[in-house]
């Protein structure tokens, strides 16, 4: 798959994104960039979708609910979003068009080919416990409870630490990435598994003490499912990425996150692509933006590796080495900007992230730097005015 197409669903009135190796969605909120992400985790895994839907006894033949709400669009896209599919929508993957009774039937896969990590993983855990599917709302979004529910057959299998350890863990991740991740986000703390009121739940151990879930920081809270999604998506033993899943869909990574832990988050996506997916990311944050100028720029000028561990401020190392080398030479970067309109939201490819554009939505990043540009020009004139 390269291109999924969009007219008149939702908000969007028109909406074209040629995806890359690593794919970034900028645009104000409520400019349709989580409808279209999981519209294409839809067209993509409809057979798995209806057939969880099934298993856990959910009804989305038409008639089931109301007849201007469609009972599969609102299992997917939660309460009230059951009619963003209208007569006049055109939905085409690679150019052939989707037709959303097809999309009902399934032929029994239960395959996932998208891994989808939701905006509202927080949710994910109850008291430092993830949640099952069935522990949801019956119209909660299906990515929410699909997400939470591979979390929890995570912890329930054991990700293979010693003293039921959840990070750091020698054969997850790399020492550099899990090292970039302790100074960003856990600052020498451990995470471990324990029973409490017969129950296990997850941890922080510091300076000697245990902390309970609501006791963690708001920035821990939102990193530790996105933590153990990447232990989902990089298996410890032989294949280096999980069967089947060939896409990366992550929801706003910089959500309660400082700048450090954020960039963590970007070397972390950088090594997803390294393993051979595909990676897909909306985003408000200007640093991820500046990385993906960085590495196109990298790129057009034949940059070295060096460069890349100049960036992100991290030691030379092989792996790393490896990772930056790959992302230099053969990976493909595409940002494109949901701009909303007088008729609905339509988008526009700004990969080039030329500053100097004069196309304003290409040099403002699709608006996220127009503020900080405003105001160097604002302070620019008032130095040269307080000089004369």
């Amino acid at each position: 798959m390269k291109q999924l197409h969009v007219e008149q669903l939702a908000q969007i009135r028109k909406a074209d994104v040629e995806f890359g190796d690593l794919t970034l969605l900028v645009g104000p909120q409520a400019s349709g960039k989580s409808v279209f992400l999981q519209l294409f985790k839809l067209v993509k895994d409809y057979d798995s979708i209806t057939k969880t839907l099934k298993r856990y006894g959910y009804s989305y033949e038409p008639g089931a609910t109301e007849s201007t709400s469609d009972p599969l669009l609102t299992l997917m896209f939660g309460e009230g979003m059951g009619a963003i599919w209208r007569q006049e929508s055109r939905v085409k993957l690679d150019g052939r068009l989707v037709d959303l009774s097809r999309l009902r039937k399934g032929n029994g896969r239960d395959q996932e080919s998208v891994f989808f990590v939701p905006a509202q993983r927080v949710l994910t855990l109850d008291q430092g416990r993830p949640r099952s599917f069935e522990s949801f709302a019956a119209l909660d979004p299906f990515v929410v409870k699909s997400f939470s529910e591979n979390l929890r057959r995570l912890m329930e299998k054991g990700l293979g630490g010693q003293d039921n350890q959840l990070f750091p863990i020698k054969s997850r991740l790399k020492e550099v990435l899990r090292d970039r991740i302790d100074d960003s986000i856990f600052h020498g703390a451990t995470v471990t598994q324990e029973v409490h009121d017969l129950k296990k739940r997850i941890v922080i151990n510091a300076g000697g003490a245990t902390l309970p879930y609501m006791a963690w920081s708001a920035g821990q809270r939102e990193f530790m499912p996105l933590l153990f999604s990447l232990y989902w998506l990089m298996p410890s033993a032989g294949s280096p990425r999980r069967k089947g899943v060939d896409w990366v869909v992550i929801e706003e990574p910089e959500m309660g996150l400082h700048p450090q832990a954020i960039q963590s988050v970007l070397l972390i996506c950088l090594e997803l692509m390294h393993r051979g997916y595909k990676v897909v990311i909306s985003t408000h944050s200007p640093l991820l933006l500046e990385a993906a100028w960085a590495i196109r720029t990298l790129q057009d000028n034949k940059g070295t590796p060096e460069a890349l561990f100049e960036l992100f401020d991290l030691p030379n190392s092989p792996g790393m080495r490896d990772v930056f080398s790959a992302v230099l030479s053969d990976k493909v970067v595409k940002s494109f900007y949901f701009e909303p309109g007088d008729k609905g939201v339509s988008t526009r490819d700004i990969s080039s992230l030329d500053p100097f554009s004069e196309d304003d939505s290409i040099a403002d990043w699709g608006g996220i730097t127009q503020f900080s540009s405003r105001a160097s020009d604002v302070i620019s004139r008032l130095m040269q005015e307080a000089d004369e």
